[in-house]
């Protein structure tokens, strides 16, 4: 795996080195703004008010009905894009979008011009790969905080897979109050800049980016002259982990994100310059963090937290921190941690307010997420490792048991069940009458509650026929409109200024992969949890998704398949659970 180009688009710069150059020298921090209809300020890094569609209409002119968010989205990988010679409507071409929310901003007000779009993950994806020029079909990654840092990983599994020589990943978010709305009622902003792992830490700010990065199979040229000191960086090894704990809260022992980083990890750690945190400033999570870096005995290497200054830029964040985590090595910097000052975290880390040189050039990078999700990935310059990279695998996988749920009918194995109930109700009744016995099934959103339910019709299969899934089991769901009936329903609790009274409750379920995680939770399953939205369902597709899961050589099983709930009565889910097929006997 090769990086051929990139791109950082923030309120900082429009380019990676103009955003590692505004992290060094300590530009402006977030800024108190208020958001329409969210009666509370907002400390975050936002764009000016129509900066983002001036500088579009300026390189590119009319916007063809395009929204902020994909303007943004196009604007990066644009950028990326024009620094290589790729034709990227070949049919070995492959855009990955990371995002956590999208286009989510329409529920407020779709503006006529757009119409009948939707908004939905899947269409979002595909039409900003229309508009950049892929012809194949893209992927979203929408597993909350970790979607960048997952985008990657993917990216690198489908290259190695040879399902594609070319792969452009787009790490996109946008603030809007929705998003702002959701984390008040968690307490979990500071009306502060942010201060990573320090003393007087009281929360996170929002942040706003476009990042892209364009990685290959092949060792292609540049179209433009880059730095001799920008290096060929490789994914070395990557995990996704999960805690199986709680749907919003860190593990209070830092499990998910230990097994991550313990999966990760070089045998010789004294290789890496530092290690890029998720550093969000919230008191639970650095915490967490702290706890597993004291655990995989890393606690006296450097750590590097770009949240001080950038804000969460959610599905942005993966790649953005990791394209500044290349310059800094480049630069042979660890950068400072913008807002610390004394720490203030229970187990020792190397944090400091000041750069500090570095010699070394690997480095791993961190996230961790609603649903339980956690992510690592180790990176080291190309010439640096071995031709195979650690950490992939390849096998092959076998369907042993199979669930097609709808709002009408349910079959698993292919024999139907009786129903006494269709529509809405119907998921409660399947609950009622063949599981039981787990209340938090009530307060699920209807995505999770599908999950849930087809999940276990299909783990009872799966036992029935003397199999055993162990905590390494990994679950992958794909659908194409993601959370929407929690968004919706999210949406009317912040819509009327006289009846405002967001959730956390409901806000946690705006999150897809929160089905993946009540799966994981319920089931004791530590293995990676994902969730990927398609354009439309493809069978092929969908099964290529869920078993690239099966790459991490530590995957016992795989539960997963199609999920969409685009409301609470109409609905769809086909799951399969997979198991490595046993190598063939040599003749």
């Amino acid at each position: 795996m090769h990086c051929l180009a990139d791109n950082i688009h923030s309120p900082f710069g429009n380019t990676t080195a103009d955003n590692f150059a505004a992290l060094r020298r300590g530009a402006q921090r977030p800024t108190l703004h208020r958001l329409p209809g969210v009666p509370e300020p907002l400390c975050a890094a936002l764009w000016p008010e129509g900066a983002i569609e001036a500088r579009y209409a300026a390189l590119y002119g009319d916007a063809e009905g395009l929204s902020r968010f994909e303007q943004l989205a196009l604007l990066s990988i644009r950028a990326a894009l024009a620094q290589t010679e790729l034709d990227v409507s070949a049919p070995d071409c492959l855009l990955l979008l990371s995002t956590t929310k999208a286009n989510v901003r329409w529920l407020a007000a779709a503006p006529e011009s757009f119409a009948p779009r939707t908004g939905t993950l899947g269409e979002t994806a595909a039409v900003i790969a229309r508009h950049a020029g892929f012809s194949t079909v893209p992927v979203v990654v929408s597993n909350a905080c970790i979607s960048g840092a997952h985008a990657l990983l993917l990216a690198a599994r489908l290259l190695r897979q040879k399902a594609y020589r070319h792969v452009v990943v787009c790490g996109v978010d946008e603030q809007s109050p929705f998003i702002a709305a959701g984390f008040q009622s968690f307490r979990a902003l500071s009306l502060a800049p942010c201060r990573p792992f320090d003393a007087a830490r009281d929360g996170l700010n929002l942040g706003e980016a476009a990042a892209t990065l364009v990685l290959s199979s092949d060792a292609l040229r540049r179209a433009v002259e880059t730095p001799r000191a920008v290096l060929d960086w490789c994914l070395v090894s990557g995990a996704v982990r999960n805690d199986a704990n709680h749907i919003s809260g860190p593990s209070r022992t830092g499990e998910g994100a230990f097994r991550a980083l313990r999966a990760t990890l070089p045998p010789d750690v004294s290789r890496l310059a530092f290690v890029s945190a998720h550093g969000t400033a919230t008191p639970y999570n650095d915490e967490m963090e702290s706890l597993a870096l004291s655990r995989a005995a890393l606690s006296a290497l450097p750590v590097a937290a770009y949240k001080g200054l950038f804000g969460h830029t959610m599905g942005a964040a993966g790649v953005l921190e990791t394209l500044l985590s290349f310059r800094a090595v480049e630069a042979g910097c660890v950068p400072p941690v913008q807002g610390f000052a004394q720490l203030g975290v229970t187990r020792p880390v190397s944090v400091s307010a000041v750069e500090r040189p570095t010699q070394r050039r690997e480095f791993v990078k961190m996230l961790s997420g609603f649903g339980g999700c956690n992510a690592a990935l180790h990176f080291a310059p190309a010439p640096d490792v071995a031709d195979a990279p650690l950490g992939f695998v390849e096998r092959n996988w076998t369907p042993v048991a199979e669930v097609h749920l709808t709002s009408t009918t349910c079959s698993v194995d292919g024999e139907t069940l009786p129903l006494s109930a269709t529509g809405e109700a119907l998921l409660a009744a399947i609950y009622a009458e063949f599981i039981g016995g787990y209340p938090k099934f009530h307060k699920m959103d209807p995505l999770s509650r599908l999950g849930f339910v087809a999940s276990e019709l299909l783990l009872a299969a799966v036992r029935r026929k003397g199999h055993h899934l162990d905590e390494n089991t990994a679950v992958v769901l794909v659908g194409h409109s993601g959370s929407q009936a929690a968004d919706t329903r999210f949406q009317h609790t912040i819509a009327d200024p006289d009846n405002y009274y967001p959730s956390p409750a409901v806000f946690v379920y705006t999150l897809p992969n929160i089905a993946t995680g009540e799966i994981a939770i319920r089931n004791g399953f530590h293995g990676e949890t994902a969730y990927f939205a398609l354009p439309a369902f493809e069978a092929d597709r969908v099964r290529r998704l869920v078993c690239t899961a099966g790459s991490d050589p530590e995957t016992t099983a795989l539960v997963g398949g199609w999920i969409e709930c685009p409301t609470a009565d109409r609905f769809e889910a086909h799951l399969h659970c997979y198991l490595p097929q046993a190598p063939s006997p040599r003749p």
